[in-house]
């Protein structure tokens, strides 16, 4: 008959081939592999996502791709020509490429985090309102990780902090070049003097 103590062992073995058995196999549950895949996301240096994504430099700062436009839908006709119902956007900010000068546009603007440092959005709207929003992933300290923009407001962005992040920006109707609207320091100045400071900063000079 096998004595208490041998009894034990095989009780103590048993219990760590258990926990390490729970161990390996957690290692493999969504949770972790989710893990896994956002710290092999957060290596990724800015050089390598501008190569991946192909972006190409943006005329108002940053780099972009065009990543969607809906092409295979009836198109909606505008005071400026008919257009798609929709298009969208990457966009990058990056420590050397930092700043998105003030502009607007018609359409409406929904922007999405996705990776990297947050972003901060300066929106003055046609009534002369001044709003700031960080889009980012802490949103347990008031970050967003989207922000809807309607057409008219004059927006910009920049990256204060980190290497880069990255954004994706629906637009509705569909972004077309002849779409921007150029606006110079001068031009918001006379419109917003109450932002100069900010206007000075972040606003290209013609």
């Amino acid at each position: 008959m096998p004595s208490t103590t041998q009894n034990t062992s095989t009780s103590n073995k048993m219990t760590t081939l258990g926990i390490c058995l729970s161990m390996y196999l957690a290692s493999f549950s969504p949770l972790a592999i989710t893990q896994m895949t956002n710290e092999n996301i957060n290596t990724l240096t800015k050089e390598q996502v501008i190569e991946q994504l192909n972006l190409s430099h943006h005329f108002e700062g940053g780099y972009f791709r065009q990543s969607f436009k809906a092409d295979h839908r009836d198109k909606v006709t505008t005071a400026r020509g008919e257009r798609t119902t929709m298009t969208a956007i990457y966009y990058m900010l990056t420590n050397d490429n930092s700043i998105d000068h003030f502009h607007t546009k018609y359409s409406d603007g929904i922007e999405f985090y996705h990776m990297g440092s947050p972003i901060t959005y300066h929106m003055i709207y046609p009534d002369g309102h001044y709003e700031k929003v960080v889009v980012g992933p802490d949103i347990a300290n008031g970050q967003q990780l989207q922000l809807a923009v309607p057409g008219g407001t004059y927006k910009a962005a920049e990256l204060t902090d980190g290497d880069y992040g990255l954004v994706s920006e629906a637009v509705s109707p569909g972004w077309e070049p002849e779409d921007m609207i150029e606006v110079f320091q001068h031009e918001l100045l006379e419109k917003f003097p109450q932002h100069k400071a900010l206007i000075e900063r972040l606003a290209n000079k013609k």
